[in-house]
């Protein structure tokens, strides 16, 4: 046992230091070191980034029935709240080409589609048994997409004056490549299903190519982007 001294008025006593003491002061010791990376990693929340896209658009399903794919191009805001998630704003455009049989017939104009929405976004940490800096991120959201058939297209057409806004989920899916700390260059597949009015798809069946009309709307943009991060302050 060690013994330390301490001296009062008159008088002297000794306190005892037992080897727990000691063992407790030197974990104590290792704690404090190891919280030093975890205020570290603490520090990258609050970050903002701005984000820019684009590419292909693939309408599937009964959308691809009547018309072709065409372009895609958007952005999103996000506010990373922690290391692991960020809440995102998003605005994206598709651009669908008109749908044309081998003779030229036009079973759909142009359409216009604009999405506004929010969404939450999970990043990934990298597997730790290799040492590229590759990032994957996955999204959930909600929000509104536009639709309007190009009406300057095609007069004739019964579609020519669709022009509705519906209810949309979106799922996206990112592999990024970490060029620098603030700087990320990505591929992103996002699937958008829209929640359609049936009655309003009428204006496309024609007994041939669509034979029904149909309430769900789906379309893939696949693009290319790149990700700017900072600290706003």
């Amino acid at each position: 046992m060690w013994r330390g001294s301490c001296t009062r008025t008159g008088s002297s006593f000794s306190v005892p230091i037992t080897p727990n003491a000691t063992k407790y002061g030197v974990l104590l010791a290792i704690l404090a070191v190891m919280a030093v990376p975890s205020a570290g990693l603490g520090q990258s929340t609050g970050k903002v980034s701005l984000e820019a896209r684009g590419g292909l658009v693939f309408p599937v399903s009964d959308l691809g029935k009547v018309n072709d794919l065409g372009g895609s191009a958007g952005g999103s805001v996000l506010w990373n709240f922690h290391p692991n998630w960020a809440l995102r704003f998003d605005v994206d455009y598709m651009g669908l080409d008109d749908g044309t049989d081998g003779s030229g017939t036009v079973f759909s104009p142009p359409m216009d589609l604009l999405y506004y929405g929010g969404a939450v976004e999970v990043n990934f940490n990298a597997p730790r048994y290799q040492d590229f800096p590759l990032k994957f991120m996955a999204s959930l959201g909600l929000g509104s997409m536009s639709m309007k058939v190009d009406e300057t297209y095609d007069f004739d057409h019964p579609a020519n004056g669709f022009d509705h806004t519906y209810l949309a989920m979106q799922l996206g899916a990112k592999a990024g490549w970490q060029v620098t700390p603030w700087i990320n260059i990505f591929l992103n597949s996002s699937l958008y299903m829209i929640f359609l009015d049936d009655f309003d798809t009428l204006v496309w069946v024609d007994g041939e190519v669509l034979t029904e009309s149909f309430d769900l709307g789906w379309v893939i943009p696949l693009t290319l982007g790149a990700r700017l991060t900072f600290l706003p302050w």
